[in-house]
């Protein structure tokens, strides 16, 4: 199951606040309203605010990716990885060294991302 975390320093507050771990975005984001209201004296998170909060959480877990799930019969997966973020960056680096990609067709990628398994 997937955790969310986020830092303050992501939208530009420099607070040295984050949340680590929460069980959910919504928990995280009840967490964030607290935060926001005893340090900084904020009772309502505006819109873009909340939208910029909301682009800057991170979910993390463990992934697994193989590509065999897109076709390709080279035999790499990818097992552990913390982030989906990190699963891709890592995979990338495959794509060039073992497929002489220099970057994923967006179709690829697309398929890629459903095929993405949290574990």
């Amino acid at each position: 199951m997937p955790k969310y975390t986020f830092k303050c320093e992501d939208v530009g507050m420099d607070c040295g606040f984050e949340v680590k771990n929460a069980g959910s975005e919504d928990e995280l984001l009840e967490m964030l309203k607290i935060h926001a209201k005893s340090s900084h004296g904020v009772t309502s998170i505006p819109p873009d605010l909340l939208n910029k909060i909301k682009q800057n959480i991170k979910k993390v877990g463990k992934y697994y990716f193989s590509c065999a799930s897109v076709g390709m019969n080279c035999g790499f997966e990818i097992m552990g990885a913390q982030s989906e973020q990190e699963l891709l960056e890592e995979l990338m680096v495959h794509a060039k060294m073992s497929h002489g990609m220099s970057s994923i067709p967006q179709d690829t990628l697309n398929k890629i991302k459903q095929n993405i398994k949290e574990i």
